[in-house]
């Protein structure tokens, strides 16, 4: 009997140093948990600011090569309106030889279409000024009574061509227009 309660308390003595050592391992696991959802935070906020990066950097470089095809547009309009006076030119020359089909004619000819080919390769294209008045394409200049109906708004001539750069409007076609009375 005696020697129960010896060992009685002798456990009860090992509980009590126990529970402390316990209590410590416990405390030591909370901190460490802590700790973990700390790390698991700080992962988040930074993969979260990386994919904010990587977004930045792409709108980034969308913006500069949208800015480059821009600037590009603007010199390419910039030498087209340098050289179109002198393509129209050339046009008129054309037109004013009596003789279409002798050699110099078709070496103009030539020289022409090579010539409008170049400034084509720079985005610039015809506005082609057949069938119904556009008033974002075709600038009006003059109208002419038509006593047909259909011909109303239609573009009965072309004084001067009109041409876009890269889809936007150089210059306006300059044209006469029907008007039905």
């Amino acid at each position: 009997m005696k020697k129960n309660k010896e060992e009685e308390l002798k456990n009860q003595e090992n509980d009590a140093s126990a529970q402390p050592a316990e209590a410590a391992e416990l405390s030591e696991m909370d901190k460490l948990k802590a700790e973990l959802a700390e790390k698991d935070e700080k992962i988040k906020a930074l993969t979260e600011e990386a994919a904010r990066a990587r977004a930045d950097y792409y709108n980034f470089r969308t913006r500069v090569e949208r800015d480059r095809e821009r600037d590009m547009k603007f010199a390419a309009e910039r030498s087209v309106s340098g050289l179109l006076p002198v393509y129209e030119n050339l046009e008129r020359v054309f037109e004013s030889l009596p003789d279409k089909e002798d050699n110099f004619a078709k070496g103009v000819s030539m020289v022409i279409k090579q010539f409008f080919e170049v400034l084509g390769s720079l985005g610039l294209e015809e506005i082609k000024a057949e069938g119904k008045f556009d008033p974002s394409l075709h600038e009006a200049v003059m109208t002419e009574a038509v006593k047909d109906e259909a011909e109303d708004g239609s573009v009965l001539a072309v004084f001067r061509k009109g041409y876009t750069l890269a889809g936007r409007v150089l210059r306006a076609a300059q044209v006469k227009v029907g008007k039905f009375e």
